[in-house]
Order: C-alpha cells, then structure tokens, then sequence
C-alpha cells in the first residue's frame, strides 16, 4: 500500500516508508485477540514505567516505524507499539474508527497483554485525538502524554469550517484499505467530540512539534484556509504550564525519525521528573 505523501495538502509530508537505517529488533512481538480480531504488538525492555507508542494516520508498518525511538526508551522503560487495525500486521476491521471505539480496542489490546496502567502515551499525528479521550475518559489509566507532532482538534476543525479538510473515498486514498479510508473520514467526527476537550490540569504533557508543521500551518494562514498557528493551538491545550509544555524541534511530520536522540533524551528528563 502506498499514500501519496501530499495528500491535497491535508497530510505534511506524509511518508509511508521508514528511512533505510537497520533497525533495532523487537524483543517480543505478540498478537493478541481484540473484539475477535488479530492486533499485533511489539514490547520492548522491561522498566516499571510503561510508554504506549501510537501511530500516525496511514504509517505503514508503525513497529519499524516506530522502533529507532523504541529502541533508545527501552533501556529504562517498557516499551509497547500497538498496530492498530489496518495496519502492519494487524486484522482490517469495519468497526467505526471513533474515539471510544480505538480507545477500547487500545485498552483490551493491552490488557490482553497483561500490560497494567497506567501508561504514558507516546501518540504521532492522529493519535493525539485518541490519547486525548483517552485521558479524559480515563485518567486514572494515563499517567503522561508525549506527543510527537500530534493532532489536536482545533486544526481539523479550522480547515474544515474553511472547506479546506473533507472525507475522501478509497480511490482518493490510493486504494487505501476500509479501517484506514474509515479512520481518515472519522477525522473531523473525532476533532468535533473532543473541540471544548484540554488538557487534564493534573496531566504531564510533553508535545513536540515539527517545523515543518509551524510553516506549513502559517502558510495555510496567509492563505485564509486557517486563523491559528500551530504553536497556538498546542498552547490553548494547557491547563497548567507547571506540567504542560511544547517544545519545538526541526524536522518534518515524522519528527521521530531524524530527531530520535533529542525525542529520546527529553522524553527521559520528562519522566523522571514524574
């Protein structure tokens, strides 16, 4: 399967395919049954602190993806990456891509793991929608969220007021399969529920957020097709800036392929500092 990497524009730079670094290996991947379906995992060290690694919409394989950044947590903590339905080797699903369906399948997913919360959720792109219910709906199951380049609703909401974002069809998405065409057309649905959501004021937060966003976001302000900058809709999250902060580093969308050691090094002074 392959996504065009500029998907009307929807999508900054989205690319499918992991540079061609070798990558670390995973100690144990696993499958696990979730609503009679196959989800497939990947656990990495054994810390007593646990991170849950998310991916971003249309990431093809988010274990590989995922696993340089794994790879250098995993020293001090555990270190889960879920495949979501849809993707890499996990099952397709029809089920509708809500927020509280894919926080469900999240929650039995690593509860058939027997991986017990709390978690800090390490969620890329779209995944901030999900780790954001998750914590609201259940906070005493998170512990932390770090977020890399991650969704928030008030973009989509902007670019969809101003006719800018819209559901698209199979075809639109390179044949893309039904979870990933339905996850897509669930977007603005899922912004919407969560508009009047922030940030838990007892929740750590640590969001990193890609220079390419920030540019690609003032751009689409100097063309009417939004009005906040991305550095404003993260700052309008924050309940308590004692706990709560964004830190901006260069780089595109997948921020965690190039910048694994800054990711890695500051993800650690956040959690210790927990």
């Amino acid at each position: 399967m392959k996504i065009k990497k500029y998907l009307l524009g929807i999508l900054l730079f989205l690319s499918l395919t992991v540079a061609s670094t070798a990558f670390a290996t995973c100690d144990t991947t696993q499958s696990v049954k979730v609503n009679d379906k196959t989800m497939h995992a990947c656990i990495k060290g054994s810390g007593e602190k646990t991170i849950v690694m998310l991916s971003g919409w249309g990431t093809e394989n988010p274990i590989n993806d995922f696993m340089p950044l794994a790879d250098k947590l995993s020293d001090e903590y555990k270190v889960v990456i879920l495949e979501y339905f849809g993707y890499g080797k996990s099952d397709i699903t029809e089920d509708e891509r809500t927020n509280e369906n894919i926080v469900n399948e999240i929650r039995s997913a690593l509860n058939e793991l027997d991986i017990k919360p709390p978690y800090i959720l390490m969620p890329h792109s779209m995944s901030g929608l999900y780790s954001l219910y998750y914590a609201d709906k259940h906070p005493d199951e998170v512990k932390g969220i770090i977020g890399i380049d991650m969704s928030l609703p008030q973009k989509q909401l902007e670019r969809w007021q101003n006719g800018s974002f819209k559901k698209l069809s199979s075809e639109e998405l390179d044949g893309a399969n039904v979870s990933i065409v339905n996850q897509w057309n669930s977007f603005y649905d899922n912004s919407k529920e969560l508009e009047n959501i922030k940030y838990p004021e007892n929740l750590p937060v640590l969001a990193f957020l890609a220079t390419e966003q920030v540019n690609a976001v003032n751009d689409m302000i100097k063309s009417g097709t939004m009005i906040t900058s991305w550095e404003d809709i993260n700052n309008n999250m924050i309940t308590n800036p004692d706990i709560q902060n964004i830190k901006v580093l260069e780089g595109t969308h997948y921020l965690h392929h190039k910048q694994v050691n800054k990711i890695s090094e500051l993800s650690k002074e956040f959690i210790n500092k927990k």
